[in-house]
């Protein structure tokens, strides 16, 4: 029908928005209507990773659920603590000779001390691509992480002059730590997160954090 080829040539558009051609590359950059098309992309590819790993996990053993506790000081003079709900998928999703890659799911609340405005809080979610390596003759195993999730704000102010501008964020981290002990109980890390809303709504300043975490898995 109409409706239906329409909805195609939507799809197709906005799939064609976020890839630019090699003779694109020197153009100018987009219109800010162009650009709208592109970021409904991005959450749903945070929404996609979610359920394919919740699918894979769910045919699978079940997983042990693991607490963090994580604090740490970011831009802005803004100070973060948070504690954060996960479990990992059983199986991993690539297993080499020495490295596997293993996939996280984490639900995060956490408190934001901000020194030139209100306190606020933090919501959200994130798939984690884990890579590790157990160290030879040891239980102890050495990790990178990264991930893409989707956060809430109590509020969007920050700063007398930082405003998040939406309370809806983008969350990118990159993590490095370690992990001993029985069955891998205990974990410690450094993380390193940015937020931005990817250009939902200007300004849209960002905010950095680098934080200490420790993980205890039940």
């Amino acid at each position: 029908t109409r409706r239906a080829r329409r909805g195609v040539h939507t799809g197709r558009m906005t799939a064609r928005c976020c890839i630019r051609s090699p003779s694109e590359l020197g153009a100018p950059r987009r219109s800010a209507k162009s650009r709208a098309r592109c970021r409904p992309v991005a959450w749903r590819a945070v929404l996609l990773a979610g359920l394919l790993g919740w699918a894979g996990t769910s045919a699978t053993a079940a997983p042990a659920l693991d607490l963090t506790v994580s604090a740490g000081a970011g831009t802005q003079h803004v100070d973060k603590l948070g504690l954060v709900l996960g479990w990992t998928r059983p199986e991993p999703l690539w297993q080499g000779r020495r490295w596997r890659l293993m996939l996280r799911h984490e639900l995060e609340l956490a408190s934001w001390r901000v020194a030139n405005a209100r306190d606020l809080l933090e919501l959200g979610y994130s798939p984690v691509l884990r890579l590790e390596r157990p160290l030879a003759d040891s239980r102890a195993t050495f990790f990178v992480e990264g991930s893409i999730g989707a956060r809430l704000l109590s509020h969007t102010r920050v700063g007398l002059d930082h405003d998040m501008s939406t309370a809806f964020q983008f969350s990118d981290e990159l993590r490095a730590g370690w992990t001993w002990g029985d069955q891998g109980r205990h974990t410690a890390g450094l993380r390193l997160q940015h937020l931005s809303n990817l250009g939902i709504k200007e300004p849209n300043p960002g905010i950095n954090f680098w934080q200490l975490y420790y993980r205890y898995r039940f």
